[in-house]
C-alpha cells in the first residue's frame, strides 16, 4: 500500500513538471509569435507607403507624358 502511495505521488510529481514544462514553452512560442507579428505589421506598413510612392510616381510620369 505504501508503495503505491509512493509512486503515485512519484507519478503527480511527473506529471507537474511535464504541464510546467509546456506552459513555459507556450509562453515562449507566445513571445515568439508576438514579436514576428510586430516585424509583419512593420513591413506591411512599409510596404503599404512604398505603394503610395510608386502610385505617385506613375501619376506624376504620366501627367508629364501627356503634356
Amino acid at each position: 500500500m505504501l508503495i503505491w502511495l509512493v509512486a503515485a505521488v512519484f507519478a503527480a510529481g511527473g506529471i507537474y513538471a511535464e504541464f510546467s514544462s509546456l506552459k513555459m514553452e507556450l509562453h515562449t512560442v507566445h513571445e515568439r509569435l508576438d514579436k514576428k507579428i510586430i516585424v509583419i505589421n512593420n513591413i506591411e506598413d512599409r510596404i503599404y507607403v512604398l505603394e503610395m510612392h510608386d502610385e505617385y510616381e506613375k501619376g506624376y510620369k504620366d501627367s508629364q507624358n501627356n503634356k
